[in-house]
């Protein structure tokens, strides 16, 4: 049944088509995900705490604050660094008191199911909320094929879903915070193989193996989708946030462990995380 906080008193979705978005946070993704909105043919209001950042969303409209940019808004999209920073905008930064009734917040940014679930609860009466964060870098936002992992109360959903289609492929994953879980494991999953691939390169390197033929061998192989993403030169996920995400996770296992010490060790913490894996050709 729909949690009563958000949707009996409004009944069922009334509109099938929500034009008038507001994107908190024009970072590299919120950048990408207003852009390709714009391109779409949304009317976009953005915002973010450096005003100059929002320049590549240009010609969206600039707010000067978070409450601003959300008071017009049908659909409010957060694609901010963290929890707390996701928290800091809509609570302290009083965006979220601005929301109106039957309005959905898409809270898009990789952070826990934990952090999902409190800011969920925070929220006005009368708000719909779905957390959808996203698979997929800066390439597939502008393509509009990123995989979306919703989770949230099935008519939240459906009222976001009309926007959400709009950058990619949507996944229902259930109950909100659900889609947050997914997106960790997903991380996890090519991040893991991003380090098993640095370390297979290495062994070939010291076994003596020809680095064309290697490469071209893996390609083929069980780890051909994590090769062909350190080969992506239009991605662009920061090492730094890599890190964060899988830290979010909480796994004491050798393999993340291991991981995480490789992605630390990465000189240059802001570069795509393909500079984990020293590709010739890059």
């Amino acid at each position: 049944m729909p949690n009563t906080r958000w949707s009996h008193a409004f009944g069922s979705p009334s509109f099938k088509v929500m034009t008038n978005i507001a994107v908190l946070g024009t970072g590299r993704m919120g950048s990408a995900l207003a852009a390709r909105l714009l391109a779409t043919g949304h009317q976009v209001t953005v915002w973010n705490r450096t005003r100059t950042a929002s320049a590549p969303a240009v010609p969206a409209t600039v707010a000067d604050t978070p409450a601003a940019a959300v008071a017009a808004a049908e659909v409010v999209i957060t694609m901010l660094t963290d929890g707390p920073a996701v928290s800091a905008v809509l609570f302290d930064g009083g965006a979220a008191a601005a929301l109106r009734p039957g309005t959905v917040l898409v809270q898009m940014s990789t952070i826990s199911p934990a952090e999902t679930a409190a800011i969920a609860e925070r929220l006005p009466v009368g708000v719909y909320f779905v957390d959808a964060p996203v698979g997929g870098s800066v390439d597939a936002a502008a393509a509009g094929t990123l995989a979306l992992f919703a989770g949230g109360e099935p008519d939240a959903v459906e009222r976001a879903e009309p926007v959400l289609k709009e950058l990619g492929t949507v996944r229902r994953c259930g109950r909100a915070g659900s889609g947050s879980a997914v997106k960790l494991m997903q991380n996890t999953a090519m991040l893991t193989a991003l380090g098993g691939l640095h370390d297979t390169l290495a062994l070939a390197a010291g076994l003596g193996v020809e680095r064309e033929l290697a490469l071209d061998l893996l390609a083929s192989g069980p780890l051909g989708t994590a090769l062909r993403r350190a080969a992506s030169t239009t991605a662009d996920f920061p090492v730094a946030l890599a890190v964060k995400d899988l830290r979010l996770t909480h796994a004491d296992t050798p393999v993340v462990a291991a991981t995480l010490r490789l992605l630390r060790a990465v000189p240059e913490q802001s570069a795509d995380l393909a500079a984990l894996i020293n590709l010739e050709d890059r």
